[in-house]
């Protein structure tokens, strides 16, 4: 390990599962490759193939995911959409208002 201040603390990490990884600064990972980094130079998506070998520093915090936010978006006279926070429409088809207040209940 490196200096103790967040920004500086780099541990040895894994690559396990086949492909390639590319660090930020163009370093390339092959699997079974050991090598260091910081941990906000790892993906949280991608912790589930790079395994750190050292312990996170506990002061290390991952970033809180924001929860997830579905309304109904009218789309003609008695007819529904649910849409994400982002306004995306989450069905295929238009519901009713009681099948799309289900959907969300589920989503939720």
């Amino acid at each position: 390990m490196e200096d103790k201040n967040n920004n500086d603390v780099k541990i040895r990490w894994i690559k396990t599962g086949g492909g390639r990884f590319r660090l930020a600064n163009g370093k390339i990972i092959k699997p079974n490759q050991k090598f260091s980094a910081r941990p906000d130079e790892i993906p949280e998506a991608f912790r589930d193939v790079i395994i750190p070998i050292d312990e996170l520093p506990e002061d290390i915090k991952t970033p809180a995911s924001v929860p997830a936010v579905y309304k109904l978006q009218k789309r003609s006279v008695g007819w529904f959409d649910v849409v994400d926070g982002n306004g995306k429409i989450l069905n295929e088809q238009a519901l009713r208002r009681d099948a799309a207040l289900k959907l969300i209940k589920g989503l939720e």
